[in-house]
Order: structure tokens, then C-alpha cells, then sequence
């Protein structure tokens, strides 16, 4: 079976730039990989800076395998109940599918000012996927909501998460967690959104 095609990107921008300028991100070619992208976090702009103060919220992806290799810097991914440093020493990590995770920015260096890394994943038997289009949806929404003062909507999130083949985890205490979550993305993103207008991409 041959991988859907891939969704269009609005923007055809080479690079992608977020919150000041402290997260951007372009593509990389991959001879296996549908999509490779190389992110940098300028881990001492004051977003960055901020953002170590907090720890996003886990999610999981349930049709891919997304795989972290860090080429500059050093970062944390939170992988299941383990925190893995992943240094230039470090081997490609691969997150399996199901499995709850999360990126954090590392050990701050007065030598290396940004970390750069690599986000890569196979493309997905749907067409609910990982893909470029998602993670430039997902930061270009994220910063003009933190940009412009404006509150986080859950049902856009929800959107498009469902769209990217993703979830947002609840906590690993409730019963049942992923699925449920599961449930959420499915009944409160796709469903409930779309009946509310909402667009699986901003």
C-alpha cells in the first residue's frame, strides 16, 4: 500500500520561526523518512528561558514512530516515566507509538548557545498524521495565542492533534488513560469541533 500523499503547506516558507524567534525549524531531505525536519531552540532567548520553568503536558502519537537525534546542545525527552538526555553522543531515539512523551529544553551552555536537532518520523497507513503541516500549524497557532495575550483553545488543540494522528495524554493515574484520550481527540476534536467550526489546521 502505497503512503497517502502529503497534505499542503499554506505558508511555502523554507524556514519556520516561532515565539521571537527562539524555535525555528525547516525541512531536511530523508531517503526513507516522510518527513525530517531540523529544529533549533536559541536556548537563551527569554522564551526559552521561560519555558524551562515549565514542563508541557504529555501526549503520544498512536500511528508513528517519531525519532530524536540531537546534532548541537543537549535535550531532554521524556519518554513514557524516564527523562532521557539526548546529547551529539547520543544514538537516534526512537518513541514508539502509544508510548506518552515530550520534549524539554536541556542543560543550559555558555559554549553551545543553541540545540539543534533532528525530528524525524515514517509516514502513517492514514492519512491522520505526522507531518511537516502539523508542527507548522501547531507553533505558528501556539505563538500567535502566547504572542497576542490570547487563551489557549483546547477544542483547536484537540483539532489538531486528531489531524496529526496524536493525543494529549491524561494523567498516567486515570484509568484507562489512553484510551480515553484517544476518545477525546476523536469525539471533542474531531467531532465537536468541526461541528463548531473549528479547522484541523489553523
Amino acid at each position: 500500500m502505497s503512503p497517502p500523499r502529503p497534505k499542503i503547506s499554506l505558508s511555502g516558507e523554507e524556514i519556520v520561526s516561532a515565539f521571537d524567534g527562539s524555535i525555528t525549524f525547516r525541512r531536511v531531505p530523508h531517503p526513507t523518512r516522510y518527513f525530517n525536519l531540523e529544529v533549533t531552540f536559541h536556548d537563551h532567548h527569554p522564551h526559552l528561558l521561560h519555558l524551562r520553568d515549565m514542563n508541557p503536558p504529555q501526549h503520544f502519537h498512536y500511528a508513528q514512530v517519531e525519532y530524536f537525534q540531537v546534532l548541537e546542545g543537549a535535550l531532554y525527552i521524556d519518554v513514557g516515566s524516564e527523562r532521557i538526555l539526548l546529547t551529539p553522543e547520543s544514538d537516534e531515539l526512537p518513541v514508539n507509538p502509544w508510548v506518552r512523551n515530550r520534549v524539554i529544553p536541556g542543560p543550559l551552555s555558555e559554549t553551545t548557545p543553541i540545540t539543534k536537532f533532528l525530528l524525524s518520523g515514517p509516514a502513517s497507513t492514514t492519512n491522520r498524521m505526522l507531518d511537516y503541516t502539523f508542527y507548522e500549524n501547531y507553533y505558528r497557532y501556539m505563538d500567535q495565542m502566547v504572542s497576542g495575550g490570547q487563551p489557549i483553545e483546547m477544542i483547536q488543540i484537540l483539532c489538531m492533534f486528531d489531524a496529526g494522528g496524536s493525543c494529549v495524554a491524561l494523567p498516567w493515574y486515570v484509568p484507562f488513560n489512553m484510551i480515553i484520550s484517544r476518545l477525546i481527540g476523536v469525539v471533542v476534536g474531531r467531532w465537536v469541533g468541526s461541528l463548531l467550526g473549528y479547522q484541523p489546521y489553523y
